[in-house]
């Protein structure tokens, strides 16, 4: 009977910038399980696929993940405390779940540069963000955004289903003149439909052309979706122009895409 192969533990990592920003050390337990030394390149694989190569650096007794250990850091948005599982995999793979300060996994990282353009933040786009809010504020419906045929008060009726899937959850905006920098999310969309705010989001417009976006959650908890500006004037949208925000999933996140429909407001 042939022995059976020996199974080669996970280890655990609590993420602590002063400790791990610049480099991981790999738990010496784990290494005195592995066949030989861990060296070289190796690759760091989240669950929907993407990839990180990272260089591991012998320095006496220790290992470390260094060169393009940065990189995995930030592109997945690893926080302090957040808590890491490595599972070792054939030929230095390592497979990596992150789980973030609501003890859930992290399904989310950061999307790839080469998403789109025009997806950098202005200093002037915040600057305009910071001001915009407090001239809408004041006349927000407190239903505003809800995923439903409703509508403000001040807007005529849009036909939502001639232009998305209606069974996609979705919220209206109206372009105005201080709010193109960034798009307002309502938290209603999360609490109706019990989704969580992606960390990273693309916008898709009409022609399928996207850009990166961000969301930030403000002190007041406000939700503001950076990248927005970028999808505003490409498309030239104007004052009183409304879009309708489709949210579709991606990777097994929902949120993930937001596809933009537009309705230019000389046409309603």
């Amino acid at each position: 009977m042939e022995n059976a192969p020996r199974k080669i533990p996970d280890f655990f990592k609590v993420y602590r910038p002063e400790h791990s920003s610049q480099r991981m050390r790999i738990p010496n337990g784990f290494l005195a399980r592995l066949d030989g030394p861990l060296s070289g390149e190796i690759l760091l694989r989240r669950r929907m696929g993407r990839q990180w190569r990272v260089k591991v650096i012998l320095e006496a007794r220790d290992a470390y993940f260094e060169d393009g250990w940065q990189e995995f850091v930030r592109d997945n948005l690893v926080e302090m405390n957040d808590f890491m599982v490595f599972s070792y995999r054939s030929h230095s793979v390592f497979n990596v779940v992150i789980f973030g300060h609501s003890a859930c996994e992290k399904k989310e990282c950061a999307l790839p540069e080469e998403v789109g353009e025009g997806c950098e933040v202005r200093e002037r786009d915040d600057k305009d963000c910071e001001e915009e809010e407090h001239e809408g504020r004041r006349k927000r419906s407190k239903k505003e955004g809800i995923f439903s045929k409703r509508k403000a008060d001040d807007e005529d009726p849009i036909d939502v289903e001639r232009y998305i899937d209606p069974k996609n959850p979705y919220f209206v905006t109206r372009i105005r003149t201080l709010r193109k920098a960034r798009l307002y999310f309502p938290y209603t969309v999360l609490n109706d439909y019990e989704l969580e705010l992606p960390q990273a989001v693309e916008f898709q417009d009409p022609t399928g052309r996207t850009w990166r976006g961000r969301p930030k959650v403000w002190k007041d908890g406000r939700i503001w979706i950076c990248g927005w500006g970028a999808l505003c004037r490409h498309n030239n949208l104007k004052k009183n122009d409304r879009c309708i925000c489709e949210l579709l999933e991606k990777g097994g996140v929902a949120g993930r895409i937001i596809k933009v429909h537009i309705i230019r407001g000389d046409n309603t």
